[in-house]
């Protein structure tokens, strides 16, 4: 039915009756679409108010009282395609903004991170657990892992870079410093072009690795024992100290 199609197009059933008894009559005064219609005179004219800035009806003011006009229905279409135009234009404009969303904290003057502490008896376990989250998260951003590298890492948690080389997506890559060379310090998937490392001949004091990965910060421990593990999730703190790692990186 007409009726039906024009309330999925958006109209409410009075704006139906409205609009149909103005097309069917060509020109109307606001008085007979209520007898018609059997809805109150203030009704119609608040409905008719509306269906005008719709562009579905004219409003006419005439010396013996106001009329209102009926407009072609190709208006209808019309309408509707000035709807499909800016509901594109916003999911454009949303797609843009949400990166941008994505980075502010919750509040503008405080940002509650999320911060755990692992300590060495459930740290491989964790990181196993944790490496999809990890990947998930720097995939939507650069797909880099940042920061400096105690060498220590390597040699401690061999099977687990084995492991997490072999299982990685395409896409990711390292931009890390080290702090000694690896030679002697292996596991398969070491070489992989995708690893990038700079040697840093001044970084002999490093230690512990610091790494920054999607919106994680991670700080390991693996040069002393107990060995540990502190994981910070927070945006706006990784956005900052990914673009400090950047820096240093690219000045090496």
């Amino acid at each position: 039915m007409i009726e039906e199609k024009l309330q999925q197009l958006g109209l409410r059933e009075n704006e139906t009756l409205v609009y149909l008894c103005v097309l069917e009559n060509a020109e109307i005064a606001p008085s007979e679409v209520a007898k018609k219609t059997n809805l109150s005179r203030p009704t119609v004219y608040a409905i008719g108010k509306e269906l005008v800035k719709k562009g579905l009806i004219l409003e006419e003011d005439r010396s013996s009282g106001l009329r209102f006009l009926a407009t072609p229905p190709e208006t209808i279409l019309r309408e509707v395609e000035a709807s499909k135009r800016e509901a594109e234009a916003r999911l454009v404009l949303a797609k843009s903004l949400v990166p941008e969303l994505s980075l502010l904290p919750k509040s503008q003057s405080y940002s509650v991170p999320k911060v755990r502490f692992i300590e060495e008896s459930q740290m491989l376990e964790y990181i196993y657990k944790k490496s999809d989250d990890w990947d998930k998260s720097a995939l939507g951003r650069d797909a880099t892992w940042w920061g400096v590298q105690d060498s220590s890492l390597v040699r401690q948690l061999n099977e687990w870079l084995t492991w997490y080389w072999k299982r990685s997506d395409p896409m990711i890559q390292t931009k890390i410093i080290t702090n000694e060379k690896e030679e002697g310090h292996s596991f398969e998937g070491q070489a992989n072009f995708r690893r990038q490392m700079k040697y840093w001949n001044m970084g002999g004091n490093i230690r512990t690795t610091q790494l920054v990965f999607g919106d994680y910060i991670l700080i390991v421990n693996t040069h002393t024992t107990p060995h540990s593990l502190f994981e910070i999730h927070d945006a706006v703190t990784a956005e900052g100290l990914r673009q400090v790692f950047r820096g240093i990186w690219e000045t090496l």
